[in-house]
């Protein structure tokens, strides 16, 4: 009676485990069947647009960002400044890197447009730069003379742009306070390459473009550039001279510098939001370092020193 009690039992037993395994087979055929959710940032295509004077920058964090997501295709498209922001508070674009972030009444626009909340996010410090042909005599210029020529009829100085209404010049009409009158004088050559050859040319002219078009000293383009053209120190009034370096950007010294934004608006975490962290992460501001411009976010070293004899002083 026993044996016949265990032989049931047995086989009961193998027949439970033959169905629990079929069960667990089949939940496991249903599960590889399931595509596993992926983050939007991940994966899918992004147009980026860009003021032309930060087009070096933009293309290099994209480039990494897109080696990091080989799903990602990332596509930067040059537009001036204004034009640029006018687009974005418009609801055209969902994401742009310019030199500043949107006014209060662009953002209340964008949100009727859209409704949803933008985010504007700096990234570095650029600047805006003066350049002459190498075989200038001069290696500076001041603030006043800047002031006194720009815009003017019959200047001493002639003064070119890269683009009207650009992050270059906004930043010179702020940072100088000028007001630009109807049937003032600009003129902007269309792009920083020709800016430098018109330079070259005229060698009394002097070009006014972005610090990032001349920063990357490691890339081939940039040191061609630097073979025809030089940056010239900027004077102030008391006669002091300061040139955009990275500790000059940092500290405020050389004056016509500016914050890159990247401006956002998109609905939940997708490419646009993932870019601008890897902008801001140590990564991202590698690289800002190796484009020669002044990360915004700056990562403190902390060292833990034992058995100190005295204390620091």
């Amino acid at each position: 009676m026993i044996k016949k009690i265990s032989l049931l039992s047995l086989s009961a037993f193998l027949i439970f485990s033959t169905f629990s395994c079929k069960d667990k087979e089949k939940q496991t055929k249903a599960e590889q069947k399931t595509a596993v959710k992926r983050a939007l940032h991940e994966y899918g295509d992004l147009a980026m647009t860009v003021d032309p004077s930060f087009k070096n920058l933009a293309q290099s964090l994209a480039n990494m960002y897109m080696v990091d997501y080989p799903d990602v295709k990332i596509t930067i498209n040059e537009e001036i400044e204004e034009k640029a922001i006018k687009d974005f508070y418009e609801g055209k674009i969902p994401i742009l890197m310019v030199s500043k972030p949107l006014t209060k009444a662009q953002q209340q626009h964008l949100f009727n447009k859209t409704t949803t909340k933008y985010i504007s996010s700096v990234i570095a410090l650029d600047a805006t730069v003066f350049i002459t042909s190498v075989d200038n005599s001069i290696n500076s210029i001041s603030m006043n003379d800047i002031k006194d020529n720009l815009y003017k009829n019959d200047p001493k100085i002639t003064f070119v742009y890269d683009h009207p209404n650009s992050a270059n010049y906004n930043t010179i009409n702020d940072k100088l306070k000028l007001s630009v009158e109807n049937g003032a004088k600009v003129t902007a050559m269309g792009d920083a390459e020709k800016v430098i050859d018109f330079v070259q040319k005229d060698k009394t002219a002097i070009g006014i473009i972005g610090l990032n078009i001349l920063s990357d000293k490691g890339n081939p383009k940039v040191e061609e550039y630097l073979k025809k053209v030089k940056i010239l120190s900027i004077a102030d009034d008391k006669g002091n001279l300061a040139l955009p370096t990275i500790p000059n950007l940092k500290y405020g010294v050389y004056p016509f510098y500016r914050q890159i934004y990247i401006l956002k608006n998109e609905v939940g975490f997708g490419i646009g939001a993932g870019f601008t962290r890897f902008a801001g992460s140590q990564r991202g501001q590698k690289i800002v370092t190796r484009e020669s411009l002044q990360p915004y976010y700056i990562y403190k070293r902390e060292v833990q020193i034992n058995n100190l004899e005295q204390p620091l002083q």
